[in-house]
């Protein structure tokens, strides 16, 4: 299924349900952390990983069909820290990768190209910027949320709503954000839908009729 989409996560927690119940009750691992398809084991003996990354991996293979990617899966002594869900952990702080930022701030040069062209405006990036600092708060990032707000206000400067040059292309933006929001409309109801909620408690609570969903 496509990175990003609701039932990709959805799916890959009802199937790795099976990997937590192993690694919890068989290897009765005490401290473990999945989120998706990233996980990790704590433990205070290198032999003792080890040990369960094989176990695990043949777990995997046997039962789940899927196996542990070679590159990605390490023992690792956590004072030199660990990547997990895009941060670089340490004992007492957790730092962005380098990789993720410069991720977001090929994004932010895209949308500024878009509002140069005047096919966006500042409220659409603002929302885009607000949803990068709430994942950015989890870890140690106030001097560079700041730096990247320095940014903002320099290449997104206020100013009042500006006459659209180019109809055409502003239409064929529109329509490829619609679209986008149609799909994910309808990500957001087979979620639910896959959760065993019923058609009618959907319908209610996404605010469409029934025979929609």
């Amino acid at each position: 299924m496509p990175l990003g989409n609701l039932t990709s996560q959805f799916f890959a927690n009802v199937y790795l349900n099976e990997l937590d119940q192993f690694v919890k009750h068989k290897l009765k691992a005490k401290h473990y952390i999945r989120y998706v398809d990233d996980f990790a084991i704590l433990h205070d003996s290198k032999e003792q990983l080890e040990k369960w990354k094989e176990e695990i991996n043949l777990f995997l293979r046997e039962i789940l069909k899927i196996e542990l990617h070679p590159s990605k899966s390490k023992v690792l002594r956590l004072n030199s820290g660990i990547n997990f869900l895009g941060f670089r952990i340490y004992y007492y702080n957790k730092l962005l990768r380098k990789s993720n930022m410069k991720n977001f701030e090929k994004r932010i040069s895209h949308m500024k190209i878009l509002y140069d062209e005047e096919l966006i405006n500042r409220d659409k990036v603002i929302e885009h910027l607000e949803g990068w600092f709430a994942y950015a708060s989890h870890g140690n990032t106030y001097k560079y949320k700041k730096q990247i707000l320095r940014s903002f206000n320099k290449n997104f400067p206020f100013q009042k709503e500006r006459s659209i040059n180019n109809k055409t292309k502003y239409r064929n933006f529109i329509r490829k954000v619609k679209a986008s929001e149609l799909a994910f409309s309808v990500q957001q109801t087979l979620f639910l839908y896959g959760t065993g909620m019923p058609i009618k408690d959907i319908a209610t609570k996404r605010g469409i009729k029934e025979s929609t969903v």
